[in-house]
């Protein structure tokens, strides 16, 4: 535990350092200026839109879930799923999900598969459109297609592994097998793998680009009210590359290195483009998106403690617990 500490506080130091650097090439003044002249009546369409992003993540983990036996209502599920953004800069916050999880009788190897398989999505979703994306902006093909290529395979090898090996693939594991729990390494891999499972994993990858592509409209639209012509395939660019570089880098919410990326790719997406204008963009951008989910996360934990939430879990009401 206290070696993830460290590891976190060093990152966040590293990520906080990255955007000292990049103040040096910023005009902060300027920055200021352009972000309080910002056209703030289009406010609540990007939180809008920003919404409609987490609640694709969260309809994507309510079908994982019911893939994996858990039985949770609708309500319950994306509430759920919204108050793990509330812990989003702490070391490894994305399993508090998996966590809260466990408080409805289910194990902790479910939760964290469900999550570890989104990360996966997100990542290769990013890749994909990212690729897509290069096509009109070829600068970085030599980085990102061979990512995409390595990071797919590597997918889908780990997926059907059992198969490569000729091994009987598993069958669909319960919550519980014969009541007692199964082990946690073994457990997490066979349900990592009832994941992805080809109808899963396509059901999966499409909400996952989906939801790329609603997070390059926030962008997008963040950019109009700068009065940056970046277009929706432009925002796919800079989004798609940026959020990739900072989920390589391992910093906290790729915290300084998403900011640092995001300017220098909005100059090949939009050439010209007023580098004061583009830092004001991001900073708005990631407080829509980062910020607003941390909103989003802190009322949803709240929202769990009452009847808003729904009934707790249908397993639980049909068995009578």
């Amino acid at each position: 535990m206290g070696g993830k500490r460290f590891r976190y506080v060093v990152g966040l130091l590293a990520g906080v350092a990255l955007l000292f650097a990049l103040a040096k090439f910023v005009n902060v003044a300027d920055t200021i200026d352009s972000f309080v002249g910002y056209p703030w009546e289009r406010l609540p369409l990007i939180l809008f839109v920003s919404l409609a992003y987490y609640l694709l993540k969260a309809a994507r983990w309510h079908y994982f879930l019911n893939v994996l036996g858990v039985r949770l209502s609708r309500r319950r599920s994306l509430l759920l799923y919204l108050a793990g953004q509330w812990f989003a800069f702490t070391p490894a916050g994305e399993f508090v999900r998996a966590y809260l999880l466990t408080g409805y009788g289910y194990s902790f190897s479910q939760g964290s598969a469900a999550v570890t398989v989104q990360v996966v999505f997100d990542l290769l979703s990013l890749a994909i459109v990212g690729s897509i994306a290069i096509a009109r902006f070829p600068e970085l093909a030599v980085l990102v297609l061979p990512f995409t290529a390595i990071f797919g395979s590597a997918v889908l090898v780990y997926a059907y592994w059992p198969l490569l090996t000729k091994r009987k693939r598993p069958q669909a594991l319960a919550p519980r097998a014969g009541g007692l729990p199964l082990k946690r390494r073994s457990g997490f891999n066979e349900y990592s793998r009832q994941l992805l499972d080809w109808k899963p994993m396509l059901v999966g990858m499409a909400l996952a680009v989906a939801t790329v592509l609603v997070g390059a409209a926030v962008l997008c639209e963040v950019s109009r009210g700068f009065e940056i012509g970046l277009g929706l395939d432009g925002a796919a660019y800079v989004y798609s590359i940026s959020q990739l570089v900072g989920a390589l880098s391992m910093l906290p919410h790729g915290l300084g290195a998403i900011e640092g990326s995001s300017v220098a790719l909005f100059n090949y997406a939009s050439p010209g483009v007023d580098t004061a204008r583009a830092a004001s963009a991001v900073v708005l951008f990631r407080l829509c998106t980062v910020g607003w989910s941390m909103v989003l996360g802190g009322l949803s934990m709240v929202l769990l403690r009452t009847s808003l939430a729904g009934t707790r879990a249908k397993s639980q009401v049909a068995s009578g617990h």
